[in-house]
């Protein structure tokens, strides 16, 4: 699996700053883990309410980051 680039973060989750882009590569998710966290942070994901669905570990470690982004702004 090749390693996920500045760029694809970028078009997914729009700009991003030097640490928040290497927290999220740190991490080791696929594009897809990238795409559902973000999906999930909008309010977009069927996940979404619900119930007890299981969020795979790499999709909560993004969204943990995501919402501290969001918490410092």
């Amino acid at each position: 699996m090749s390693a996920i680039t500045r760029n694809s973060l970028e078009e997914i989750l729009g700009p991003l700053d030097q640490k928040t882009c290497a927290d999220i590569q740190a991490i080791g998710p696929t594009l897809k883990d990238v795409e559902e966290a973000k999906a999930i942070f909008d309010g977009r994901s069927d996940i979404v309410g619900s119930g007890e669905q299981v969020i795979p570990g790499p999709v909560t470690e993004v969204l943990t980051i995501l919402r501290g982004k969001l918490a410092s702004n």
